[in-house]
C-alpha cells in the first residue's frame, strides 16, 4: 500500500498558485500532474487564507472554534439581537410620542396666535385711560 505523500510549505504554495492561475477546465490537469486531490488543495487554500499554512500544523485551525463554542456564540448573538431589537422598538415608540407632542404643541401655538390676534386689548388700570376716536385730538380752543 503506497504511503501518503507529504508536501513542504513551499510545494503547497507552488501547487496552489499553479492551480489558482490555471484557466477554467484545466485545473484537473494540474491536480493530476502533482498527484494531489482537489480536497487537499482546498484545505491548503483555507489554511493559507487563515495564515496557518506556514506553521505546517492544523492544530491552530481546529482551535479556532469548535461546533459547541460556535453554537454557544450563535445563541449569545441571537439573544443580543433580540435585546437590541427590543431597544429599537422602544426608541421608535418614544419617537412617535415625541412627534405627537411636537404636533400638539404646534397646534396649540397656532390657536393661541389666532386668539391673540382676534382679542380686544385689556385696559391696564394703572395707566391713564386714553380713548381712541377718529376726531382730531382735543387741544386748547382756537381763537376766532
Amino acid at each position: 500500500m503506497p504511503s501518503q505523500r507529504r508536501w513542504t510549505v513551499e510545494e503547497k504554495r507552488e501547487i496552489l498558485e499553479e492551480y489558482e492561475s490555471a484557466p477554467w477546465g484545466s485545473k484537473g490537469a494540474v491536480l493530476r500532474r502533482h498527484q494531489v486531490s482537489g480536497h487537499a488543495v482546498y484545505g491548503w487554500a483555507s489554511y493559507r487564507d487563515a495564515g496557518l499554512l506556514e506553521t505546517g500544523r492544523r492544530k491552530g485551525w481546529r482551535a479556532r472554534m469548535t461546533p459547541k463554542t460556535e453554537s454557544a456564540e450563535i445563541a449569545r448573538l441571537r439573544t443580543e439581537v433580540t435585546r437590541l431589537n427590543g431597544e429599537v422598538e422602544k426608541a421608535n415608540r418614544h419617537r412617535q410620542v415625541a412627534e405627537a407632542a411636537v404636533e400638539a404643541l404646534g397646534k396649540a401655538s397656532a390657536l393661541l396666535q389666532v386668539m391673540l390676534e382676534s382679542a380686544e386689548p385689556i385696559p391696564d388700570p394703572s395707566l391713564p385711560s386714553v380713548s381712541v376716536s377718529s376726531a382730531p385730538p382735543a387741544g386748547p380752543p382756537r381763537p376766532r
